[in-house]
């Protein structure tokens, strides 16, 4: 369903096609999000520009093209377009410094100085996330977000190791923490591609042992772990061959990897994060 990223009515789909059968339309991937409900894309209509979501479902048919521009920046009022109407770039410079995402990935409120005296009061949770078998990622967010971030990004297990009141302390702890035990800062989309099939017992266990290390080291103050298996808010698959368009019956995601299976039984992945700036054609039966 594509809907109007405002207060339209969610029923309502805010581009119609010329098919009074199927609704159509050439659209410029904002964002893909996976953490909570159907897998979305956020997107802007390329005609009219105007913002909305895709939200994916039932059978899908979306092909993305070779043409790439800048998405603009998010502030805190929304999404923005380009000032420079920039091609050839995901995103250039002057809307990477203009997005409002640097205040929560790294820190910096210098753009949006009044976003700091609410984050220095709200609490902020230092985490483990497993992926696969072999990789352990250090990183942080707020704590009411804890569940959602850990289902956005496709970690396997999650664990709070540290609560904090404010930005200050928290960020330098995870830079701290990243180095002193050699955890991932971040991991790439293809490193879980070939990471959705692996020995869960085995990931349990080596997920385990990072936690304990980290809470007998007195690196943090002590902590009691509450290690979460997230396996269930994934499909089950057997295998999925990576392809770049979307044309079957909708899985899900894991992460920014969405899975959906073709009408031969075939089951695919596509890597969404390398998707975003690109436009695509999206075509839906009514």
């Amino acid at each position: 369903m594509l809907q109007r990223h405002s207060g339209i009515p969610p029923n309502e789909p805010f581009y119609m096609g010329i098919a009074v059968s199927c609704l159509m339309g050439i659209f410029h991937m904002i964002r893909f999000y996976s953490g909570e409900g159907a897998p979305t894309i956020f997107c802007r209509n390329s005609g009219s520009g105007e913002m909305g979501k895709l939200e994916l479902s039932g059978f899908e048919d979306i092909t993305f093209s070779m043409r790439l521009s800048c998405i603009g920046y998010k502030s805190p009022e929304g999404y923005l377009p380009c000032k420079n109407s920039a091609i050839n770039t995901r995103q250039c410079p002057t809307c990477s410094a203009l997005d409002v995402s640097r205040a929560y990935t790294v820190g910096d409120f210098s753009t949006y100085p009044s976003l700091y005296e609410d984050a220095k009061k709200e609490e902020y949770s230092l985490y483990l996330a497993g992926f696969g078998e072999d990789i352990i990622k250090c990183g942080l967010t707020r704590k009411e977000r804890f569940l959602s971030r850990m289902v956005e990004q496709g970690a396997d297990f999650g664990c709070i190791i540290g609560s904090f009141t404010g930005p200050d302390e928290v960020y330098s702890k995870e830079a701290e923490i990243q180095s002193r035990f050699s955890f991932s800062n971040s991991v790439r989309l293809a490193q879980k591609l070939r990471r959705l099939h692996f020995d869960r017992g085995a990931a349990s266990e080596n997920f385990r042992s990072a936690v304990e290390m980290v809470k007998t080291s007195g690196a943090l103050p002590d902590f009691t772990p509450e290690i979460l298996d997230l396996s269930s808010h994934y499909p089950r698959m057997k295998a999925a061959t990576e392809t770049d368009s979307i044309l079957g019956q909708i899985l899900g995601a894991k992460g920014e990897i969405l899975l959906f299976k073709s009408e031969p039984g075939g089951e695919y992945a596509v890597n969404m994060r390398k998707k975003v700036g690109t436009h695509f054609k999206w075509e839906k039966d009514k």
